[in-house]
């Protein structure tokens, strides 16, 4: 997961009415005010504990919000297979997304390469490319919020039990990840990432479970 500081106005245009930008407030990512998810799904199981839906990669965006007293991120467009758009939050594209991962290691100890690439059937493109060694992960299990950027009334509720090992951090002045570039343009990636965006921060995920709630309404 990336972190970047963005221009403030462009971001708080795609929020829904009411809603405005909380940068994020403490940890690794301070300051950011746009989050760049890859995430690799494994699996998904439903309530009844039986599989729902299969393996997936996919790269989320999303703004860290406030509505009044509430918080959450505001997930603003997703690329992922043609067949899951435009997906729970309303904002998902059809997209061709591409993981590449190695890993060389004695005894666990060693390095993993990642190269992630986007083509969204618009024109949207994403590259990231990252090297880091393989480390300890912290585990980090915390509540959090999801709205759609489209509809505020989409929202999910997610209890994450995660392992997190911070590749890199301006706040905290970590940078430990290897080569790392980053570059999206097309569409909206273009307006977000002008050539004046910063990032704040790089962490790796090596596990992530949740379990999701949604309103009964929905």
């Amino acid at each position: 997961m990336l972190t970047f500081k963005v221009n403030d106005d462009v971001v708080q245009k795609l929020l829904p009415d009411g809603w405005t930008l909380a940068p994020i407030a403490q940890g690794p990512a301070k300051g950011a005010n746009l989050s760049v998810v890859f995430a690799e799904r494994l699996a998904t199981v439903g309530p009844d504990g039986k599989a729902v839906g299969g393996e997936e990669a996919s790269v989320i965006l999303s703004i860290p919000a406030r509505n009044n007293a509430e918080t959450a991120f505001a997930i603003i467009e997703a690329y992922s297979d043609a067949a899951t758009a435009p997906g729970f939050y309303k904002v998902g594209k059809p997209a061709k997304v591409t993981l590449e991962r190695s890993l060389r290691a004695t005894n666990l100890t060693g390095t993993i390469e990642e190269s992630w690439s986007v083509a969204g059937d618009g024109g949207e493109r994403i590259t990231l490319r990252l090297g880091y060694e393989r480390s300890q992960p912290s585990r980090v299990q915390v509540d959090s919020r999801n709205v759609s950027a489209a509809d505020a009334r989409v929202r999910r509720t997610y209890r994450i039990d995660q392992g997190l090992v911070v590749l890199a951090s301006a706040p905290n002045g970590v940078d430990q990840a290897k080569g790392l570039t980053f570059n999206a343009t097309g569409g909206l990636l273009g307006r977000l990432f002008d050539g004046s965006q910063q990032l704040v921060s790089a962490v790796s995920l090596p596990w992530y479970s949740r379990q999701l709630y949604v309103p009964a309404s929905q």
